[in-house]
């Protein structure tokens, strides 16, 4: 639309002429007067048509969310709820481009109506007009942004994986398996075999934001079947904390980009401001983590991952402790990882281990993140001693018959992130349209 100017971008000065466009969102009609709140990406102005205005009796059609193409003049006012900015427009042409029915649900909740979530995620493209709501999609464009560019800058390439895969890249547990012409196949649920195939083919240092899939049956607040994951691969570390390095780094990097692009906006739907890396996130053995579980009365057990309650009690003790919000817990029992991990032993108990960590952001596991094993006798023993067959991983261990450097990487949800650092109820909140084993439209 030429000329159109962005609500964020208005001048300030009286009697400047502008086009703006946008929704309706709050049309207040008054015998000589009628105000329209109009709302674009950046934000809300009021828009002011009196009644000698050859207009006005069209501006008395528009309805909730019609879609206008405003021209008028800057006019100074004073500073209210509906003119933040101690300005609005005097309306001297009026289109209407899109008339809106009557809305299934308000964009703009007020007094005792509350709609349910189920209901905002039937009409999720009303619910995303919401300026707290576009937020958040503008805030995971910023983290995708933030993570792209700090990887490039370290010498990372950009890679895109098959999401059809002719095996599992983890186990056979939580897979969409369906039919490719007469083969099995399965819908990728992690990119890991990929990458570590980019580092066998010398490109030493790849990244890649990607869809996943997850026949996951979990009805939980961080849980979908299908999700946007952020994973890298790293070669020639000399050991794994190259790795978590890397990792903390590149998190740091992606909050100041947030914090740069979002951050005005999130202090004013959400009430906090810096939320940037201030200090180095903590790093525990798992066997660390059961003893402090232990002496605050957390029930724990000696084997295994850390269950969802364990993980809060971690939270709770680093921010308490250590005012920090990051914690990598390291050392986690071998038979608790994947067959391509590394194989270490515990600096605690001696006990066998994966060379791995997951990063625990608020008390919630964020990422997973290991060394891999790159000997190709020691990785297809792995391969075995987790029940998987080598005739169909073949193809992905003869990467390590040719020479495959030591490395490392990570997978990460973009959408867990998110609804960590924003103190959100859901990853239904952050993604632009959820996908669980109940939903699968819109």
């Amino acid at each position: 639309m030429k000329d159109r100017i962005h609500i964020g971008a208005l001048p300030l000065e009286a009697d400047a002429k502008v086009k703006i466009a946008g929704h309706a969102q709050v049309i207040r009609a008054q015998s000589a007067v009628i105000f329209i709140i109009l709302r674009d990406i950046t934000g809300t102005i009021q828009c002011v048509i009196d009644k000698s205005n050859p207009l006005f009796e069209l501006a008395e059609s528009i309805t909730t969310e019609s879609v206008l193409e405003i021209n008028g003049a800057i006019a100074t006012t004073k500073v209210t709820n509906s003119t933040p900015a101690g300005i609005e427009i005097q309306v001297e042409t009026l289109k209407i481009i899109s008339l809106a029915d009557a809305l299934p649900i308000p964009v703009v909740e007020k007094g005792d109506v509350e709609v349910t979530t189920e209901k905002r995620q039937d009409w999720r493209f009303l619910t995303l007009r919401r300026e707290r709501d576009a937020t958040i999609q503008k805030v995971f464009s910023a983290l995708d942004r933030g993570y792209s560019e700090y990887l490039l800058s370290q010498g990372f390439i950009g890679v895109h994986t098959p999401k059809i895969m002719p095996t599992a890249s983890e186990s056979r547990a939580d897979l969409f398996e369906f039919d490719h012409f007469g083969n099995k196949a399965y819908l990728a649920q992690s990119p890991q075999l990929y990458k570590q195939m980019a580092i066998a083919a010398g490109l030493e240092r790849v990244f890649e934001i990607t869809p996943l899939f997850r026949a996951d049956k979990s009805m939980t607040n961080r849980h979908s079947t299908e999700f946007i994951g952020h994973d890298v691969e790293m070669g020639y570390i000399d050991d794994f904390a190259d790795v978590m390095d890397m990792l903390e780094n590149t998190v740091a990097a992606m909050l100041d980009e947030i914090h740069k692009s979002c951050g005005d906006a999130i202090e004013k739907h959400f009430g906090f401001g810096d939320f940037r890396l201030k200090k180095p996130m903590l790093r525990i053995t798992i066997h660390k983590a059961r003893e402090i579980l232990k002496s605050r009365g957390v029930q724990t057990d000696d084997g295994g991952d850390l269950t969802t309650a364990e993980e809060k009690a971690i939270g709770e003790w680093a921010k308490e402790a250590h005012d920090n919000d990051f914690v990598f817990v390291t050392e986690y029992p071998w038979a608790a990882r994947p067959f391509y991990h590394k194989k270490g032993v515990s600096s605690d108990t001696g006990e066998a281990i994966s060379v791995s960590a997951d990063l625990l952001y608020k008390g919630v596991e964020l990422v997973t993140t290991a060394q891999r094993e790159e000997n190709y006798d020691k990785l297809v023993a792995q391969c075995l001693d987790k029940g998987l067959g080598q005739e169909e991983l073949q193809w992905y261990l003869d990467c390590f018959r040719f020479g495959m450097p030591p490395h490392g990487g990570w997978g990460m949800g973009g959408a867990r992130f998110i609804k960590q650092l924003l103190d959100l109820d859901s990853i239904r909140e952050v993604m632009f349209l959820f996908r669980g084993p109940s939903r699968m439209s819109p």
